[in-house]
């Protein structure tokens, strides 16, 4: 107890040994300052915020490993689940300098699943919480329960035109091109032009909830009328439904229905839907998917990765 021999470097190894079960649990909140609390309450140790959040980031590593190990552990992980389940489609993609870039996984399970399910592929990315950031980006679809089937998932550095094609090549690698087969999204420019250009001529839809949140966020009248009567104008049957509807929007504010003229009904609207009119009108699997997995989005990718194998056995 003697601060005369208290070193930084001793300090914090020895309270990240002592706080280390506080994370065992990734949902677990224990931050620098619950740290500093408790060594000072139960052991006297008056810590530095500092000081605390190294011992936090110790006993982080003391559990995962270094961040830069778990991506060297990468291709040998790769390896043994390709081996395991035979038929799946997993791709390590890396820089001219042997960096990690991409990786990409389409389960056997998935693959076999897709044949049972509907020809909607919703995809999404997000981003990870782990040292060295990323983005992790998937393809799910939904089963004739209405049950949420992962089709594929992947880490990338960002999120971009280059990385959202190398990931529909995969995709198609694995799942190929089927009749009346449709991409839902967000208004992600980069997913719009990959798509378009693995699968030429297939339909791509936007998300009718983020095109809502957008007219929200531009547009600043009636948000109340609006709200209820844009989604009946989404789900119209019928050309005249649809247009008469458009037409009580323009009466509320004719901004609004200029911007979703430009976006194009095609792209929100069902009655102009050319393929699978009963089809999944928002992205809001994905924010399932994404909301199941927000814990595990904190650990090391090969962490992740075996999170989501684990997620889909079950």
């Amino acid at each position: 107890m003697d601060n005369t021999y208290i070193q930084c470097k001793a300090t914090v190894l020895v309270v990240g040994s002592m706080v280390m079960s506080k994370y065992a649990d990734p949902k677990t909140i224990y931050t620098p300052k619950d740290i500093q609390i408790d060594m000072l309450s139960e052991h006297g140790v008056n810590l530095t915020y500092m000081q605390a959040w190294r011992a936090k980031e110790k006993a982080l590593e003391f559990l995962r490993g270094h961040p830069a190990d778990s991506y060297s552990r990468l291709p040998s992980y790769l390896y043994i689940l390709e081996k395991t389940y035979l038929g799946s489609i997993v791709k390590l993609q890396k820089t001219e300098d042997d960096y990690f870039l991409y990786v990409f996984v389409a389960l056997s399970t998935s693959i076999k699943g897709w044949e049972h399910c509907r020809l909607v592929v919703v995809v999404d990315g997000t981003f990870l919480n782990s040292a060295y950031r990323g983005i992790m980006l998937t393809t799910s679809t939904m089963d004739a329960t209405s049950s949420i089937l992962p089709l594929a998932y992947a880490v990338v550095d960002l999120e971009n035109d280059t990385s959202w094609r190398w990931i529909f090549e995969q995709f198609k690698h694995a799942y190929g091109e089927k009749l009346n087969m449709c991409v839902v999204s967000d208004q992600n420019e980069s997913i719009l032009k990959a798509a378009s250009t693995i699968y030429t001529g297939m339909p791509h839809y936007a998300c009718v909830w983020h095109i809502w949140t957008n007219v929200r966020s531009k547009f600043k009248k009636g948000h109340l009328m609006l709200s209820e009567l844009y989604f009946f104008t989404a789900r119209s049957y019928t050309l005249d439904e649809l247009n008469e509807r458009m037409s009580k929007i323009e009466e509320i504010d004719t901004h609004v229905k200029a911007y979703l003229h430009d976006i194009s009904y095609h792209k929100w609207s069902r009655v102009y839907a050319t393929v699978n009119q009963t089809w999944t009108m928002k992205s809001n699997i994905t924010e399932s998917l994404n909301a199941v997995t927000k814990d595990a989005r904190q650990q090391l990718v090969v962490q992740l990765l075996k999170y989501m194998r684990t997620l889909l056995e079950r």
